[in-house]
């Protein structure tokens, strides 16, 4: 019964990711670090969270200028308690894009697993079209690794990178996708992902 428990929890931290609308609440800092993150040239800061059950916990940071519907570069935390392995939540998320491919042309990935440490880069693109043109690409880096916080909750932390592009800026970006996720994922490998700990 715990293992199905915690096999709906992670379908829960992949139904959660994605092109979804979010109530603009004043968020909450679940995780007691700073509000206001750097990666790259960028500043983040805490823009929506959620905690929809016990054991789920979700963090979003974006730029002062972007608008939390509507961004176009997003830090991401989760974290879910759970004793399953990383591989499941992974497992859950391919398995969502693989289905998303289905109806999605732009759609497409790729998994590198770090075996010695138990961590997994997943990177994806996805789109949106309307009238058979694209008005929507969103490109992501999932760095996924085993988790203890600083209270000794264990489960898997996915820490994440976002980036948009709308309607005339799609065709750009897309000729210049390959160095700019190049450069992106080899920040997200050597970042310092702040210690949690679960308020």
């Amino acid at each position: 019964m715990k293992k199905y428990l915690s096999l709906s929890l992670v379908m829960c931290f992949i139904i959660i990711t994605g092109f979804t609308s979010k109530h603009h609440d004043a968020p909450t800092n679940y995780y007691g670090i700073p509000e206001s993150l750097n990666f790259g040239a960028l500043t983040y800061n805490l823009s929506w969270s959620s905690h929809p059950n016990d054991n789920y916990y979700k963090q979003e940071y974006i730029p002062k200028d972007n608008e939390v519907d509507n961004f176009k570069d997003m830090v991401l935390i989760d974290f879910i308690k759970t004793d399953l392995p990383v591989s499941t939540a992974v497992d859950a998320q391919v398995a969502t894009i693989k289905e998303r491919k289905k109806t999605d042309a732009v759609c497409n990935y790729q998994l590198i697993n770090n075996a010695s440490t138990g961590e997994y880069i997943l990177d994806f693109i996805m789109s949106q079209s309307k009238d058979d043109a694209v008005t929507l690409v969103e490109w992501n880096g999932y760095l996924y690794k085993p988790y203890t916080d600083k209270s000794g909750h264990k489960g898997v932390l996915l820490f994440g990178i976002s980036h948009r592009a709308y309607n005339n800026e799609v065709n750009g970006f897309l000729s210049s996708l390959g160095k700019y996720r190049h450069d992106q994922l080899k920040a997200l490998t050597s970042y310092e992902i702040p210690q949690i700990q679960i308020q």
